[in-house]
Parts: structure tokens; sequence; C-alpha cells
């Protein structure tokens, strides 16, 4: 057992800190073993604060709370664990580049008692420019992605979007431009670089080729300065692609970031080909067909469909046995020509089939 020293109360292992029973320590005791006092570098520019190396998006009350929680065993005795923290009011300064604020502590003494105290915290500041914002003002780009492929350059709107909606990407672009057969992203930093380069990748089943050209030797940080380039290849195909994998034709009826859903044209069974097998050469696009036309099933007996072109009035008839799916008046199909051969397929006008 223990004694309080300062009421003298015999207490438990416990319920006994730093000398005092838990309800004088309450009243009387102080659970840090020395002010938390915090330095940060923050850029005048664009607000970001130098944190574990790397700058960071984030209120200065954010690295405050990530650094005590990471680091309380620096500022608290022993048995006391930090499990929350809050800012009271605002922060004010006290002299030039040094700040204080009141935060709320909550702590559990011994893993078994809740209690909080009140602490000032002393934060001083240094502003300066980050990289990122010298590298901007000075239109110094680190590395560039070329995004390719035959459909490559309708997909610019959608990866524009993709920048829109990620502030740290956003920052880090600065320029789109229109290349022969799709278009580049020069960009001020690496580290998002590679990061967009496979959401794109990732997104249209591409791959990505990176390659780096020395321009400058850093002794101080013993490495490389120079330019990355991540060069992203976009498979040619697009939904509606009439494609030859394993001797048979397909038509390609979707596409997602996992690969290509394809149905055969002679059986219209399905089949699910991952994009690595494009990639190894197993799909191959094929380029010398033609539409014969959209046709509307408009009639059906025992034996035959009746087909209607609507822009040209031709009247069609076939075999339903031709037809190697289901049909109803109404639907649409279409008639592909491939090889001096007709093949009909559903109408899937979502793709791109000219």
């Amino acid at each position: 057992m223990k004694y309080c020293l300062k009421c003298g109360r015999e207490v438990s292992e416990e319920d006994y800190v730093n000398g005092l029973c838990i309800d004088c320590f309450r009243k009387y005791g102080n659970p840090f073993a020395k002010q938390v006092e915090i330095r940060v570098k923050q850029c005048v520019k664009c607000g970001s604060i130098l944190y574990k190396g790397e700058w960071v998006q984030d209120t200065l009350e954010g690295i405050i709370r990530k650094h005590i929680l990471e680091h309380q065993h620096k500022y608290l005795i022993s048995g006391v664990e930090l499990v929350g923290l809050d800012p009271v009011g605002g922060i004010h300064e006290f002299s030039k580049g040094g700040f204080q604020q009141e935060w709320v502590f909550n702590m559990l003494i011994n893993g078994k008692h809740f209690v909080q105290f009140t602490d000032s915290i002393k934060v001083f500041i240094e502003k300066t420019v980050c990289p990122r914002c010298m590298a901007r003002a000075s239109k110094k780009i680190t590395a560039i992605i070329q995004v390719r492929g035959g459909k490559a350059a309708s997909l610019r709107s959608r990866v524009e979007e993709i920048i829109r909606n990620d502030p740290g990407l956003a920052e880090a672009v600065l320029e789109i431009e229109d290349a022969p057969n799709g278009f580049d992203i020069r960009l001020i930093d690496q580290l998002p670089a590679r990061k967009l380069a496979y959401t794109i990748s990732r997104m249209f089943g591409g791959t990505v080729k990176e390659t780096f050209k020395n321009v400058k030797y850093d002794a101080r940080k013993g490495g490389w300065l120079g330019i990355l380039t991540l060069s992203v290849r976009i498979p040619d195909v697009s939904e509606g692609s009439i494609v030859r994998y394993g001797n048979e034709l397909w038509i390609v009826v979707k596409l997602d970031e996992k690969g290509m859903h394809l149905e055969n044209l002679k059986s219209a069974r399905r089949a699910f080909i991952p994009y690595d097998e494009y990639w190894g050469g197993k799909v191959v696009l094929v380029e010398n067909y033609y539409i014969k036309g959209v046709y509307e099933v408009v009639a059906i007996d025992k034996s035959m469909v009746y087909l209607l072109n609507r822009d040209t009035g031709e009247m069609v008839e076939t075999l339903i046995s031709n037809i190697p799916f289901r049909i109803e008046k109404g639907d649409e199909i279409k008639i592909f020509v491939v090889d001096n051969n007709e093949y009909i397929v559903k109408n899937y006008t979502g793709g791109n089939t000219a």
C-alpha cells in the first residue's frame, strides 16, 4: 500500500500517482513532465506546414494534436496516458513568431482513472516558402506524365476532373497540353506525379513506364535531382470495339478498372479478360470491319426474324438460328461485317462502335 503525501490517506497502487492519491492528484497534481513547445515551418504562400519531413496541407491545430499524441511520453509523467486533447479559445502571439494556446488534455491515470487538465502550448513558427511554391513560382518542372493511346485524348476531361477533386494534385500540376495520340501533364512534384500516373493507369487499364533523367547531383541529400517521366499507355480498345481473342471474334461490351468484358460474335457467350492479356498481345484490336446497319426487330415468326433499318428503310430477313441470343419485338440489333462474314449483336448504345 501507499500513502498520499498530501492527505496521508492509505491507497492502493492503482489509486496512487506521483506521490498523491487520485483525489488529491485531481486537485493539486501536475501530469506534465514539461511544457509542450513545438517548432514548425510554415509556407507563407500556400500555408502548408513541414511535418515529419513532408510539407502537408493541415491546420496548425491539427499538427499540434498529431505531434502531442505521437510524442506524449516526452511531456507526461509515468502512469499518465493521453487519450485526447482539444483547444480552448484562439491562438495568440506573445512574441515574434511565438504563439500560445490553451488546450484541454483528456487523460487516463494508471489505466483506470479519467482526468482532465488544462495547459498552455507554445508554438514557434518559422515563415518560409515551401519547395513546391518555389518550383511553381519558377515554373520548375520535375515530372511529366505522358498519356498515350488511341482513345487517350478523349479521356483528358476525366483526368482533369480527378485533378480538380484532389487539392494535392491540383497544387502540383503546372500545365496540361495536347500531344500526338494523347496529352502531357507537367508537374512540379514527383510524388503526386506518380500517384496521378498510377491512378490513370488503374482507372483505364493502362501500363506505366518510368524513366529518370539526371540533371544535378545534390551532395546534401546524396542523390540526383532531375525530371521523372511517366509514360502511361492506354489500351486502344473501347466499348463497342471488335477484338480477336483465342482465334475468335468478340465485341467489347464493357471496360472497368479490372479488365474487359467481352461477348463472342458467333455464340454470344461472355468472357472477362484482364488487361494483362491485352498487354501480353493475346487480345488484338480488329480494324478491318464495317457496320452494315442498326436494325429494329419488327416481327418474329417460327423460323424467321424481320429487321427494319429506320434510317434507310431497308428490310432484312434472317433465320432465328442466325441470332445467338434471345430477342423480342422492338429490340435493336447491329450487323457487323468482318472478313466478309456477317455477325448480329445487341446494339450496345453506350459504346463507340463507329
